[in-house]
């Protein structure tokens, strides 16, 4: 049983900071599953830049550049006015998946890809 819980608002973007400071580089799958048509991969094995939550304009964002840590950013994912933030770890700030619920139900999944992992 996989064990999750949604993070406070008041702490998403410290907690996406201190994760995105811990695992800079590490490669991460983006997944986006809409309820109507199912779940895509939008990413497999970037090097993560970035996960930000932004107070101000109610978005987050997942950067990743593939090729490098030296290369510029590729993708920028976007999630207007997130309604939840889960992520599947109970030991902070290191998860392996972190989700983003939009508004509209959108969920992206955010995985971590650790050595010896699989990648689907």
């Amino acid at each position: 049983m996989e064990l999750t819980r949604e993070l406070p608002r008041e702490r998403w973007a410290k907690y996406l900071e201190d994760v995105t400071d811990e695992l800079r580089n590490t490669p991460v799958v983006i997944e986006v599953t809409d309820p109507e048509s199912g779940p895509a991969v939008e990413a497999r094995r970037m090097a993560l830049q970035a996960l930000i939550y932004d107070r101000r304009d109610d978005v987050f964002e997942v950067a990743g550049a593939h090729g490098g840590p030296h290369l510029p950013i590729t993708l920028r994912h976007l999630v207007d006015h997130p309604t939840r933030i889960e992520v599947d770890s109970l030991a902070a700030p290191i998860a392996t998946t972190i989700s983003v619920i939009a508004e509209d139900g959108v969920r992206t999944d955010v995985r971590i890809v650790r050595e010896g992992s699989f990648v689907g």
